[in-house]
């Protein structure tokens, strides 16, 4: 397998952190969720080793790479190769929780050497959408719906199995992880087929990141797209335009996605009535509420609910 590794020597005076620095050393993995709060001081710049994966499981932060500061948000997922100096950045006024899974390439390979004839569909699947050349790596990929919930399933899957140690864990994990590269390899390719608009992106993006900003911190309120875009001095179509061009999605489908997203937990975590979340988060409607929901999750808010219930 192809695996791209940046150059140790330019980066010999970053710390770098070994897998035998971690908890369970010896294991070719590593995994842990951790929350950052204002004022709690994360590691220095530095770089692994190893493969990185990091998941914004909740909040906000900020990820310094390649001399750059990128916002991060829940449902953000991004890899950080072997040897790329990052560091994650504590929030000033929230908290943030990542998941991280660190692990060795021979951890995925170990078996797919004498595989010859799958062997590029394995190097595109599983690692090259992230793995390419340093200048063009990717800050970040941001998942939702149904892909968010398989995603955030999965990891704490591993999480578990990697507290627990039970018996046949390591095969489980790998198994898991595996399938978190291939799934999240399909939605990189998808941005990838779509982004034949990046000049756009990188002029708009502050603007466009600062609507995105104002709709996660009032999703909850009546949100007019032509506000916002009044709001941003561009006009209707224009601001159309870019908000699709930069989130691969359209306004609408945002707003919904992030009401979506939070009705998600008030169904798991608390015992409200279906009706009372539906406008806890945003809606008018009950009824535009379920099949909004229904669209994005495939299951009723009721039938969802069930099932976390049973789990």
């Amino acid at each position: 397998m192809n695996l791209v590794h940046f150059n140790k020597q330019k980066y010999k005076d970053v710390l770098l952190v070994k897998m035998v620095d971690n908890k369970n050393g010896d294991l070719p993995f590593f995994i842990r969720r951790y929350t950052m709060t204002p004022g709690n001081s994360t590691l220095e710049l530095h770089n692994h080793e190893c493969i990185q994966i990091n998941y914004v499981y909740k909040g906000k932060a900020e990820h310094l790479l390649n001399n750059q500061i990128f916002e991060i948000i829940k449902g953000d997922i991004f890899v950080i190769p072997p040897y790329l100096p990052h560091r994650i950045i504590e929030p000033n006024d929230s908290c943030a929780e990542i998941i991280e899974f660190e692990f060795t390439p021979s951890f995925i390979d170990q078996d797919c050497n004498n595989i010859q004839n799958t062997e590029p569909f394995l190097d595109f699947a599983y690692i090259e959408p992230f793995l390419v050349s340093e200048n063009f790596v990717r800050p970040r990929l941001n998942l939702i719906g149904k892909v968010q919930i398989e995603v955030e399933d999965m990891l704490n899957e591993a999480l578990s199995e990697y507290n627990s140690k039970k018996p046949g864990y390591i095969l489980l994990i790998r198994s898991l992880l595996l399938k978190l590269l291939v799934l999240v390899g399909r939605e990189f390719t998808v941005y990838l087929e779509n982004s034949e608009n990046r000049p756009i992106y990188d002029r708009h993006r502050d603007a466009i990141i600062s609507a995105v900003k104002h709709i996660d911190a009032h999703y909850t309120e009546d949100l007019s797209i032509d506000e916002v875009a009044n709001e941003y001095r561009l006009s209707l179509s224009y601001f159309s335009y870019l908000f699709k061009s930069i989130t691969s999605r359209t306004f609408t489908e945002y707003v919904n996605n992030c009401r979506i997203s939070n009705a998600l937990e008030l169904l798991k975590n608390t015992d409200k009535k279906v009706i009372d979340i539906s406008y806890d988060v945003g809606f008018n409607n009950v009824y535009h509420f379920n099949r909004i929901f229904k669209q994005q999750m495939g299951i009723s808010p009721l039938e969802y609910r069930k099932l976390e219930g049973a789990l």
